[in-house]
């Protein structure tokens, strides 16, 4: 999908993170997130298709791998994607 659609992406496995549960009290969750890095074009990000395929790979991926949360950042901007 990034290659496709972005050009390109490179993935850095076994990440060291924590989050917070909310929903277990704010027990906290130690995990090895894979983090995605891409770059692409102010033009390739602001298509309005480009953006739908990217959500629509977000959504699926928290889906399949059973994630509370799949955060993006796009600029400087977080969006967390929780509606799978």
């Amino acid at each position: 999908m990034f290659g496709t659609i972005f050009g390109g992406a490179t993935a850095y496995p076994k990440a060291r993170g924590t989050w917070r549960d909310d929903e277990r009290g704010g027990f906290l969750v130690r995990d090895e997130p894979v983090v995605v890095h891409c770059y692409t074009t102010p033009a390739d990000i602001e298509d309005e298709a480009n953006l739908a395929a990217l959500a629509a790979f977000c959504r699926d991926m928290g889906r399949q791998t059973s994630q509370g949360e799949v955060g993006l950042v796009i600029g400087d901007e977080y969006l967390a994607i929780r509606n799978f």
